[in-house]
């Protein structure tokens, strides 16, 4: 059987557009905060819903809106990935998020209606596994290719709007402004990732993957309910936390595949933050161009939590790719969690 391979990627941002400076004027947060927003090193970003409205929905219509857009914006991402692709060849979907609640019927069950997918198709959802969910799903599709030779779609939204948490104007020094420093960083997209077989070099093989997790670290990212809802937390040491992760989930990976990270081409980190693309770059030893396309996301989309890896990996491949070169993957989330994935255009 040939190898597993990532054969297509699609994105997809939802309309409304807004630059820092926007939203931390929406927000009304007093003017000495700005410097928070400004240094995240962010242009723009993307929400569901108009931002003065996304301030005054309870948790129950930001659920309500989670269900209608997390469908409508994965739909979209699908059908840029699939290009006209028979979508009757995929076996499996799986479906993560950590931005809201569908219990069941579940996003990818009214997704696999949508495109009238086959009643065969397996079904598997990763909901609140955060930022690095798209790593775990990326592994279930290539698992369920290898053993079933059929096609996986791999699909992550994130609607990070719909997770806001009334601060009113006032931020909570709790955990070192956590809400203020979430508020300044997230956006919203969908990610679309076909998996399967193919001849064309260019599509890159999946050699291995690594996980890495330190419970240590259980109460630094994520989300925790309060009031009823939602409530970002991300410690002021989580830049440091995240390359500590990456690095040992690279390291363990490269290890055993007999590599060093000199030998590998094209890096698609998370784009989580500055501080953390600043402290996995320095951890590993990587120079500015090579994490130019994790920089460019950041700027252009936000932090988009699980998606932010296939956005990147979608603009890699407008890049001068050349056969045989290594590619790697890393994602970072809570747990601390650090993933990665290890392929080459062969």
């Amino acid at each position: 059987m040939s190898k597993v391979k990532v054969i297509s990627l699609g994105y997809a941002v939802p309309e409304f557009t807004y630059t820092q400076e926007k939203i931390f004027e929406v927000l009304g947060y007093p003017r000495p905060f700005f410097r928070m927003f400004r240094d995240a090193q962010i242009n723009k970003r993307y929400f569901c819903l108009p931002l003065e409205k996304i301030k005054t929905l309870s948790f129950q219509e930001q659920q309500e809106q989670y269900a209608k857009w997390a469908v409508q914006l994965s739909c979209e991402a699908i059908v840029q990935c699939l290009d006209g692709r028979d979508v009757q060849d995929i076996g499996c979907i799986t479906y993560g998020s950590c931005t809201g609640l569908m219990p069941g019927p579940s996003a990818s069950h009214y997704i696999g209606a949508k495109f009238n997918m086959s009643p065969s198709v397996y079904h598997s959802n990763i909901i609140g596994q955060g930022c690095e969910s798209g790593f775990p799903g990326l592994k279930r599709g290539f698992d369920f290719v290898q053993s079933s030779g059929k096609m996986a779609l791999v699909v992550n939204c994130e609607l990070c709007d719909l997770t806001y948490f009334p601060e009113n104007g006032k931020p909570d020094q709790g955990d070192g402004y956590s809400l203020m420093r979430a508020n300044a960083l997230f956006g919203d997209a969908a990610v679309a990732c076909l998996v399967g077989h193919d001849d064309d070099w260019r599509h890159p093989t999946i050699i291995d993957t690594e996980t890495y997790i330190d419970h240590t670290y259980l109460n630094d990212l994520g989300y925790r309910w309060q009031n009823g809802r939602l409530r970002a937390v991300i410690s002021r040491r989580v830049p440091d936390l995240a390359a500590e992760v990456a690095y040992k989930a690279m390291s363990g990976l490269l290890s055993r595949t007999k590599l060093d990270s000199h030998q590998v081409k094209w890096w698609v980190i998370h784009a989580a933050g500055s501080g953390v693309l600043d402290n996995i770059r320095d951890a590993i030893g990587l120079s500015e161009e090579q994490i130019k396309l994790s920089r460019e996301t950041l700027k252009n989309f936000g932090n988009t939590s699980s998606t932010s890896v296939g956005i990147t990996g979608k603009h890699l491949m407008f890049q001068d790719i050349k056969q045989d070169d290594y590619l790697m993957m890393l994602s970072i989330g809570p747990g601390m969690t650090g993933g990665a994935t290890l392929c080459r255009f062969q």
